[in-house]
């Protein structure tokens, strides 16, 4: 007698229709009425009057139903006991990514971690510079990847991962694919794309208001595939981190007399102890040869 025969059985107690219930298990129903024929060979009797329009229990299937459902809650009860067991024994490390960070520069350095700590659970979310910051602060997370153009709080403790650029990105027929290299003043009254979640965002705009350069935003979004769809579909050029415009495979400029880039740390909430397993995933992306 297995396990997955009691489920079926007690599925097709439940709706009395051998359809419904293999929709419910996910099985085909030859394959579940196969099952059930199997148990009541077993069992030495059917289970099921079956007729052309209605399924009901028989006298056995209604003696064995009480038994068959405590044996199930038993086995279930018993894998999820085994289940948190097992996540008691691993170490779990909560770790919160920026959004706008290029996830597939993170996973090598996440995927190496897991293969020479497999007892470690690196747990990830993704959020917005103050979602990830207030998840710190809420003991929601053990770590935050992440970066600002202003000084973290003291609160946090930070350790340096790596930096780069900010560029213009532009479709690939844009008047800017001539040039490599741009200054503000080529900026002005051009079409513009708005990536809602930049935390780079303000001060970007703050440094454009104060030489009077001024963008036409003709999107907005927080996603960045979207942004990068609108930039590429050429509706407007989009400021970006030089990795995202990499991994959307988009042209990009430099702006030379503006230099803005950002300087990507690992933060952690500084009065709170650090676990071995969160201290070692520090040392390990500290130490990552990111270039």
């Amino acid at each position: 007698m297995e396990i997955y025969q009691i489920r079926y059985f007690l599925a097709v107690s439940e709706t009395l229709n051998f359809t419904r219930a293999a929709e419910r298990c996910y099985v085909s129903q030859p394959a579940l009425t196969k099952s059930i024929q199997k148990l009541e060979d077993l069992l030495g009797g059917r289970l099921f009057d079956r007729t052309k329009n209605a399924v009901q229990l028989t006298e056995l299937g209604r003696a064995m139903l009480p038994n068959f459902q405590q044996i199930y809650t038993a086995a279930q009860n018993t894998k999820e006991q085994a289940r948190r067991l097992l996540r008691e024994q691993r170490a779990i490390v909560r770790v919160g990514i920026m959004c706008s960070l290029d996830f597939n520069r993170l996973l090598p350095v996440i995927a190496d971690f897991q293969v020479h700590h497999p007892h470690v659970l690196v747990q990830m979310s993704e959020g917005t510079m103050e979602m990830l910051s207030e998840s710190l602060d809420k003991n929601d997370l053990d770590l935050a990847l992440m970066s600002s153009p202003y000084e973290f709080p003291k609160r946090f403790s930070t350790h340096a991962l790596f930096a780069e650029d900010y560029v213009v990105a532009h479709a690939p027929g844009h008047k800017y694919a001539q040039h490599h290299q741009l200054q503000l003043a080529d900026l002005h009254q051009e079409a513009y794309c708005s990536r809602l979640n930049c935390e780079y965002a303000d001060f970007i705009d703050n440094t454009l208001d104060q030489v009077g350069i001024d963008l036409v935003v003709v999107q907005e979004s927080p996603r960045e595939d979207w942004i990068a769809s609108m930039v590429r579909a050429g509706l407007g050029v989009a400021f970006m981190p030089q990795s995202l415009a990499e991994l959307a495979q988009l042209p990009f400029a430099k702006v030379m007399d503006a230099h803005f880039r950002r300087q990507v740390q690992a933060l952690s909430l500084a009065e709170r102890p650090v676990t071995p397993s969160t201290q070692a995933l520090i040392k390990q992306l500290a130490s990552w040869a990111w270039q």
